[in-house]
């Protein structure tokens, strides 16, 4: 069971995160995200009935139709809606972060007033076309061009595991439109309609993250209008660094919650299942797992929020973002290992939800920046 200590949480954001648990409770049961999983259905009634809430514009300021709240608030929804089902929180952080805060951070005044009171009222859906064949944790090395062509900017090239980009409305797709400058200079962000003509997107069968996916896109001379440049042009690089902080924390958030999921269905399971005359919690080898499981949850949560509340302060905080995206996607994979061993056998099976918890882990430690290259930006801001 979940615990209900606050982490300094308001009464505000105490009520918010029980409205949530409610709304997942009620919408996103085991049986419903099983069933998502299985048949590779995106949970898109679930999310409309969310936004009709309001959530998808907790971090959009009140005049662009938000809430006007923060990372708090930001993260608490995240943690809540990745108990019921992962996938549910990456649509949701999908819309907020590469959408809204994207628009927020390097997007013109035009662009804010045009798709955020949209992404507020959750009738718009964002994505992020970032990685290529050839660029995944070189992130720079991207070679999909833009080249302008008088008000518009023609693009070409291929991109791979852009998630969401079938379902969205556009998607903040990462060009080189200087191939004679160093690879950090020659980047430009444009807000792309991924049903443009030109555009292909190609489902790719995957081990985890099978309600919403992911795909292979490519771009055949695809014409974008320079109103859909996102910031500078050649600024684009600088532009993603400042979201990745904003990112990593959406991604602990979501980690978060789904190892609170995986605990409790391991917890469950060691109290009812009963093995040499007795339920299996009574052995202490099974106690130290479940105790070692909530010691990863707990301290998950801690370095969840406090970075929530270093962003929300105006922090710098890159090294602390780098260190959460580390720790908590990898204790969620090691709360999954260990649920898989104390169910046993039946955790190879769908009647149990650890199987999803193991794949998805194992995803989370890879995207949004693997733990290598986590561990990398770390020792540099150490001065190594």
């Amino acid at each position: 069971m979940r615990a209900d200590r606050d982490f300094g949480f308001s009464d505000e954001q105490m009520m918010l995160r029980e409205a949530v648990r409610q709304f997942v409770r009620k919408e996103m049961p085991d049986a419903v995200a099983r069933r998502c999983d299985r048949e590779k259905i995106a949970p898109l009634a679930v999310f409309d009935k969310m936004a009709a809430l309001g959530w998808l514009g907790v971090a959009i300021p009140e005049e662009y139709g938000g809430s006007g709240l923060g990372f708090v608030e930001l993260g608490i929804i995240q943690e809540e809606l990745s108990y019921g089902l992962l996938e549910l929180a990456v649509l949701f952080y999908r819309a907020t972060v590469h959408g809204a805060h994207s628009l927020l951070t390097y997007g013109s005044e035009a662009q804010r007033k045009k798709y955020l009171p949209l992404i507020a009222a959750g009738k718009f859906k964002s994505s992020m076309s970032l990685t290529e064949p050839d660029a995944g944790s070189d992130a720079a090395a991207v070679r999909t061009r833009a080249v302008r062509d008088g008000e518009h900017f023609v693009i070409n090239g291929a991109k791979v595991f852009n998630s969401q980009i079938d379902l969205a409305d556009r998607t903040v797709l990462v060009t080189r439109t200087d191939p004679d400058v160093a690879q950090h200079k020659g980047i430009s962000l444009f807000f792309v309609d991924p049903r443009s003509p030109g555009v292909t997107i190609e489902r790719l069968d995957t081990l985890a993250f099978r309600a919403v996916g992911t795909n292979r896109v490519t771009y055949e001379n695809v014409r974008v209008h320079q109103d859909d440049l996102l910031g500078e042009l050649n600024g684009g690089w600088k532009q993603l660094m400042t979201n990745l902080n904003k990112e990593r924390f959406s991604l602990a958030a979501q980690v978060t919650g789904a190892a609170q999921a995986a605990l409790d269905c391991a917890l469950q399971y060691a109290k009812d299942r009963v093995q040499f005359g007795q339920p299996i919690a009574k052995f202490q080898v099974i106690q130290h797992k479940l105790a070692d499981m909530q010691i990863a949850v707990h301290t998950s949560r801690m370095l969840t929020y406090d970075l929530a509340r270093r962003l929300d302060a105006g922090i710098d905080c890159r090294k602390e973002a780098s260190i959460a995206k580390v720790c908590t996607t990898e204790a969620y994979f090691r709360v999954a290992d260990e649920g898989m061993q104390i169910l046993g056998g039946y955790s190879m099976t769908p009647d149990f939800p650890m199987e999803r918890h193991y794949r998805d882990s194992r995803l989370m430690r890879i995207g949004g920046g693997a733990s290598e290259v986590m561990r990398n930006s770390i020792a540099k801001d150490l001065g190594l």
